[in-house]
């Protein structure tokens, strides 16, 4: 097992704390590539993140100190009696959210997929931290509440994206905690606590619910011949890709290497560019299509996956593939070229 200190220099740091950082970096890590991953703009999004450790940390020391001499709630019955750091912890966390609601709202994002995203994170978070609280003090809860945690990752790792609405997710993450509470935790409160996840759970999935239910249903022949487009054109791509693999410049039968004219090598290359753009872009392409066979299989496609509106039919009779609206598409794009401007800029620069 470790110690709770060991000596960095010539002073004692805590192992803990240590386990901490690397958490934390983790954390970050985490909400990096799943914000990237889902197509959230970086900047914007650690500008949520930042906001919502700010609030937490300021709320948190505040709190803290008020609970130092105030007493608001203290029931004669030990299971309804909220432990003091359980009690700052879900504050805490409820405090930690209201930054996704305000920003999520502003930028016309998805606050269900974001609280899967900071679900995600806390996940790996907390797994360092109750693996390092198993090496330091080897007790059974510890290292059950880090194999609740990781078989949850592993779990969502599977099949996210294919059998989960978005939000769900955070649903499951909240549930994971209430059972190793129900289960192992001594505390006093811990009913309490357990009460308010559930709580904050349920309301998740039935807002999450009614958002979808509410969403505008596509006649099913429309649909259907949608459908239909995204197969044949997945199919033509399948095919094109084939052709341009077989077309490949450098993988022609006879290709001569070392005797080649020096005119001869540079129209290779230069084939050879032009056939890997052409297959990067076809393959971009499936990727799209089957984001959107993907959405009509799990009833979600026709509401944008960015701002959660409608896509105009029209828009989805040309161009069948879209997952978002008209107004997020052209957002993204102006980004896209945004930053492709400020690289060629430095290119120049340098």
């Amino acid at each position: 097992m470790l110690p709770e200190f060991i000596n960095i220099g010539f002073k004692p740091v805590s192992i803990m704390l240590l386990i901490f950082l690397m958490g934390i970096i983790c954390w970050c890590f985490i909400l990096w590539f799943e914000a990237k991953k889902d197509g959230f703009n970086s900047e914007k999004f650690f500008d949520l993140v930042f906001s919502s450790v700010i609030l937490s940390l300021l709320s948190y020391h505040g709190l803290r100190s008020l609970t130092g001499w105030l007493e608001i709630y203290h029931p004669s019955n030990f299971l309804l009696r909220p432990d003091r750091e359980m009690f700052l912890g879900i504050v805490v966390f409820l405090v930690s959210l209201l930054p996704i609601l305000v920003f999520s709202k502003k930028w016309k994002w998805s606050v269900f997929r974001i609280v899967d995203i900071y679900a995600m994170a806390t996940n790996i978070l907390l797994m360092f931290l109750s693996l390092g609280k198993f090496l330091v003090h080897p007790q059974r809860e510890y290292i059950s509440l880090f194999l609740l945690l990781l078989f949850l990752y592993l779990f969502v790792m599977r099949y996210r994206g294919y059998k989960f609405l978005s939000g769900a997710i955070f649903s499951m993450f909240l549930f994971s905690i209430v059972l190793f509470l129900l289960l192992f935790s001594g505390k006093s409160g811990y009913l309490l606590f357990s009460g308010l996840l559930v709580t904050i759970s349920m309301l998740n999935l039935y807002l999450r619910g009614k958002k979808t239910m509410n969403k505008s249903i596509m006649p099913e022949h429309f649909l259907e011949g949608l459908k239909k487009k995204l197969v044949s054109k997945e199919k033509n791509l399948e095919m094109e890709q084939q052709a341009l693999i077989k077309e490949d410049p450098y993988l022609q039968h006879g290709r001569d290497v070392d005797n080649a004219e020096v005119m001869d090598e540079v129209l290779e290359d230069t084939g050879k560019t032009v056939s890997d753009a052409r297959l990067g872009i076809v393959k971009s392409m499936k990727v799209q299509i089957r984001k959107a066979l993907a959405a009509i299989k799990l009833g979600r496609y026709g509401k944008c996956e960015v701002c959660g509106k409608p896509i105009d039919r029209a828009r989805l009779e040309a161009y069948p593939e879209a997952t978002t609206c008209i107004d997020c598409a052209t957002n993204v794009s102006q980004e896209e070229d945004v930053k492709e401007d400020e690289i060629l800029e430095k290119q120049l620069g340098e």
